[in-house]
């Protein structure tokens, strides 16, 4: 009689990690493409916005450089006697100027790309629970009895 209660649980047991084993199966079998599972051609504009606008907020990083480039030339030929302050002053100004619109360009880049790739996650979000919803619902109920992990499997060992 003892020896059923074990061949029990070793059984169990086997199932149990059959089960994982599958799922991690599963799962080291995803790769990129897992990614956008739940992709559908009306999301393509949104993630294509991103991608554009996460281009020009990068865009923008060089062009930071540069002009912060010829600002500090500038600096160094007024400090080597090479140009006066009345041309220091025009030309640091010009380049200020133009490192207010490129900071303009640089927020509302950002702001698009931060926008797009939000709503783009919230799509993926709706997508995904659809899908599931409608798998599940698809389920004939002795699967759902049958599952040996999440809350079919706990609900009747609480209730006892």
């Amino acid at each position: 009689m003892s020896t059923t209660p074990v061949s029990n649980v070793t059984l169990h047991h086997k199932k149990t990690a059959t089960q994982a084993d599958e799922e991690q199966a599963h799962i080291s079998q995803a790769g990129w493409k897992a990614l956008f599972a739940f992709t559908t051609k009306q999301h393509v504009p949104t993630i294509i916005g991103g991608i554009a606008t996460a281009s020009l907020a990068a865009l923008t990083m060089p062009v930071f450089a540069i002009v912060y480039g010829l600002i500090f030339r500038e600096y160094t030929n007024y400090g080597a006697g090479n140009s006066d302050s009345d041309k220091l002053i025009s030309s640091v100004t010009q380049f200020c100027i133009i490192l207010t619109g490129v900071t303009i360009v640089t927020w509302v880049a950002n702001s698009f790309y931060f926008f797009f790739f939000l709503t783009f996650g919230e799509l993926q979000a709706r997508s995904a629970r659809n899908r599931i919803f409608d798998a599940l619902m698809k389920k004939d109920m002795t699967w759902f009895d049958m599952r040996e992990s999440g809350i079919a499997a706990f609900l009747p060992t609480v209730q006892m």
